[in-house]
């Protein structure tokens, strides 16, 4: 080539003479793999606080909250020198939190594990645990069988609690829960629907935005609910509520109202529908 003064031919690369069978990569090549965040799990959002709970942190010991029982009337004095109605004793009864029931989770971690995951994976265990100690907590605050070292929920409680609790015995509307806000306004514990809450199932949402009044307007009875009870005072959940059972099916809704620091809770309505 050199005596020709240049190339001649058409150029081969050494690499086109390789003959290869069957697999064109070998065995043992290195195969990196670049760990991205954790994607944690999904938990139900807390229902309790949206309800009007509040979380009460105890070192030691109890804390006691003193509840008015006494039923005090005003009168008037039947003429200048008479005396107005009484005298009525002012009467409370203590009510002591005590922390008697105990949640928790016991997880185990390798050596392995947090070298392979992550530096993020602690804090990702410490976040599952957190949520699923909410979740728990949600549905012992409502649905807590009050036995096995739970505590006694609201709902399941009822009786114990003094809350009432309406059958409805009826499919599910607006007026029913009309109703039980009503009994709210006229005991002076609420001074409209706008003061009061409900927690309900998704079933009962999905049966109250489906039956319309009149099939020409497009109202449904959601829409009368919400009209009445803002959206953000309306929690739904399936983790606080039983799941609706029977023939057919029945459903449980609590409603609540906040004035001060105490709460108050009225019926759960069973509601059924087809």
């Amino acid at each position: 080539m050199r005596g020709e003064g240049g190339y001649r031919g058409i150029p081969v690369p050494w690499l086109a003479l390789e003959r290869r069978a069957g697999e064109t990569v070998a065995a043992g090549t290195p195969d990196p793999i670049t760990t991205r965040p954790i994607i944690d799990r999904l938990f139900p959002d807390s229902v309790a606080a949206r309800m009007g709970a509040q979380m009460i942190s105890i070192d030691s010991g109890a804390v006691e909250w003193p509840v008015v029982t006494s039923s005090v009337a005003a009168g008037w004095a039947d003429g200048e020198t008479a005396s107005v109605a009484g005298p009525t004793v002012f009467a409370t009864t203590d009510k002591a939190l005590k922390p008697e029931q105990n949640l928790g989770i016991t997880m185990r971690i390798t050596r392995k594990t947090l070298k392979q995951s992550g530096a993020a994976l602690e804090q990702a265990v410490r976040r599952d645990m957190n949520s699923a100690v909410s979740s728990a907590l949600d549905a012992a605050i409502f649905l807590g069988t009050g036995a096995n070292g739970q505590p006694l929920g609201v709902i399941t409680g009822q009786a114990t609690y003094g809350i009432t609790a309406t059958d409805a015995d009826d499919l599910a509307s607006w007026a029913a829960l009309r109703a039980a806000v009503v009994r709210f306004m006229t005991a002076n514990a609420a001074g409209g629907p706008g003061a009061v809450r409900a927690l309900i199932r998704p079933e009962l949402w999905d049966f109250l935005d489906g039956a319309y009044i009149d099939t020409g307007t497009g109202i449904t009875e959601w829409d009368r609910l919400v009209k009445n009870v803002p959206a953000g005072n309306i929690a739904m959940t399936t983790n606080a509520i039983a799941a609706p059972s029977g023939t057919p099916a029945e459903t449980q809704a609590l409603l609540t109202t906040t004035r001060a620091a105490w709460r108050r809770y009225s019926s759960g309505f069973g509601a059924a529908w087809t």
